[in-house]
């Protein structure tokens, strides 16, 4: 374990200010792991940019089949 992980989990430490983030699609606050930031102001989370993924790829497998 490296000196800055010692230092932040020590009794005392200190701790992240926002340890979670507002996802702009879904508005709900959630853990920033596994999140996309889409710019400066838009980040979304891992459940929601993954939605978004798997319905652009069957939008696109159902255009292609047509």
């Amino acid at each position: 374990m490296n000196g800055f992980v010692r230092r932040q989990l020590a009794i005392g430490g200190i701790q992240p200010m926002h340890k979670y983030k507002e996802c702009t699609q879904c508005n709900e606050m959630k853990p920033p792991e596994g999140g996309i930031e889409m710019s400066q102001t838009k980040w979304h989370c891992a459940r929601c940019w993954a939605n978004g993924v798997i319905s652009r790829k069957l939008k696109d497998a159902k255009t292609q089949t047509a």
